[in-house]
This record gives structure tokens, C-alpha cells and sequence, in this order.
């Protein structure tokens, strides 16, 4: 598996991403950036921030997450991202409850569009938000064939001990912050 970061110049990563291809990895971290703050970044090349995400990825605990700075002014994402945070390795939430819980119970559809945006994918857990049904529902991971993001989030779940019942996620994983 392939790792790329970018960090802001204080040292605070800002955009990450994965993939079983180098290029669409370190692609896919930068296309996540907005065009006027991608001269504010250079890319990582500490170690230590390509091991938390690999120890992310294959569901391990961390002691200490990076540092993180989310590069969008508006609020709404914050608060998506920042909630996304908050969701418990082993649990998922559907985007519905994710919405009630950034301040709008009305807007699924937007944190559906957050999650498929999301610049810090393993740092921001969007894999762990699911649709109402509790199916695993879609992932754009870097070089994801299409139709096959499925597969890589219910690998992600599983390997944080997200039990299933065939295609469904155990309601026992539903994680409800209220």
C-alpha cells in the first residue's frame, strides 16, 4: 500500500490519501486541496506521518493521531470533519446522524458529498459512515476501480472490528452520539 501526505508549514498535515498505486495516491492527495492553498503545502516526508496512516489503515490504535488542519473556510465541512472524528474505531454512524450531530438533520445529501471530498480519508474516518440501510454503501478511494470502493471500506471496517451480518452492518456497530 502506498501512503502520500501533505502538510501545511507548520507541520500540520492537510491533505492524505491511499492507494495500491503511488501515483494515484500522491495524485489524489493534492487534487483534494483547493487550487488557491496548494502553494501553501509541500509534501511529507516524515516517516513518522506515512506510519500513523499505514497503522490507521490496518485498524491499529494510536497513541498520538497527527496534528491536522482542515484547509476549507466553510464551518459546516469543519464540523462534518470534526464529527467524522468523533465516530469510535469498531462503530459506524449513517450520514443522517452524522448531519444531526454537525448541526443540520436536513443535510445527509451535503455530508455525503463532504465524505466523498474528505482530504484526510483514514484521518477523517469518512469509511465509517454508512447510508440509513447499514449497507457499506460507495468509497472513492485513489485508484479505486470503479465500483469496487465498496470492497475497500468494508475491508477498513472489518479490520476495526465492524461486524456484519451478510451485507448489512450489525446494528450493535451503529455508533448514535445523542
Amino acid at each position: 500500500m502506498w501512503y502520500a501526505a501533505v502538510t501545511d508549514e507548520e507541520g500540520r498535515l492537510v491533505a492524505c490519501s491511499f492507494s495500491s498505486d503511488k501515483k494515484a495516491a500522491e495524485e489524489s492527495a493534492i487534487n483534494s486541496l483547493p487550487e488557491t492553498r496548494c502553494d501553501l503545502v509541500r509534501s511529507a516526508r516524515d516517516s513518522q506521518v506515512v506510519e500513523i496512516l499505514h497503522q490507521i489503515y490496518l485498524g491499529k490504535d494510536l497513541d498520538h493521531p497527527p496534528s491536522v488542519a482542515f484547509m476549507t473556510s466553510s464551518k459546516f465541512l469543519k464540523h462534518v470533519y470534526e464529527a467524522t472524528m468523533r465516530i469510535p474505531k469498531g462503530k459506524v454512524t449513517t450520514y443522517g446522524r452524522l448531519a444531526r450531530l454537525a448541526g443540520s438533520k436536513r443535510l445527509s445529501r451535503a455530508v455525503g458529498n463532504a465524505m466523498a471530498r474528505n482530504p484526510l480519508p483514514l484521518i477523517v474516518p469518512c469509511h465509517r459512515v454508512v447510508p440509513s440501510t447499514l449497507q457499506v454503501g460507495n468509497y472513492g478511494g485513489a485508484g479505486t476501480e470503479k465500483g469496487q470502493g465498496g470492497r475497500v471500506k468494508r475491508a477498513l471496517l472489518a479490520r476495526e472490528g465492524v461486524r456484519f451480518d451478510g451485507e448489512r452492518i450489525l446494528p450493535s456497530c451503529v455508533w448514535d452520539p445523542s
